[in-house]
């Protein structure tokens, strides 16, 4: 299992899977079981969409970078895109 620096949170989502690695789990999970299961698989990203019956899971491969992510998030968030899902970056040692 990776070792978590940062998580920080933000009021949107990616736009889909963005080419980064998609998982989805039933939303009946407990936020606590889903971040185990997404440093696990040293995910990025943690997703919970508004009204959704599932939580994902993105940024399983090396497609995209930490940095170009989270830099995707703060423009969806500032462009108020899906601002009623939560979306959590989690960086890694």
């Amino acid at each position: 299992m990776g070792t978590i620096e940062a998580i920080s949170t933000y009021r949107t989502d990616t736009d889909g899977s963005w080419g980064i690695g998609q998982e989805m789990l039933p939303s009946s999970w407990k936020f606590s079981n889903v971040l185990v299961y997404a440093i696990e698989r040293k995910a990025k990203i943690i997703v919970k969409p508004s009204g959704g019956n599932w939580w994902y899971i993105k940024g399983t491969n090396e497609n995209k970078s930490y940095d170009e992510i989270k830099e995707q998030l703060i423009e969806n968030q500032n462009n108020e895109y899906r601002s009623n899902s939560v979306t959590w970056l989690i960086s890694y040692f």
